[in-house]
């Protein structure tokens, strides 16, 4: 017979999780402006313009930084917000 009873750990408090929560903000909102500068750009650069090389640049060095925002997020998400799980097995 196999038992795990998982507990949730003591919730997140103290001022480490209210930076984690309001960089998690920022982050956020630093991500949506730099999705929209993204659509923007895609759909109203002229044809000639999107299709040279600085501006794929361009948009693959804000599509680089938006996946490193939301990789930030994530972690202060784990590491700041979320509770800690202790798992207990018997056998």
């Amino acid at each position: 017979m196999h038992i795990e009873k998982i507990e949730h750990g003591h919730e997140k408090e103290g001022i480490l999780s209210q930076v984690a929560f309001a960089l998690i903000v920022l982050l956020t909102l630093a991500a949506a402006g730099i999705t929209g500068t993204i659509i923007w750009k895609i759909i109203f650069s002229d044809p000639k313009a999107a299709s040279t090389e600085p501006f794929i640049e361009s948009i693959g060095k804000l599509l680089a930084y938006l996946l490193f925002i939301m990789a930030a997020v994530l972690y202060l998400y784990v590491k700041g917000l979320l509770q800690d799980e202790y798992v207990t097995t018997l056998e």
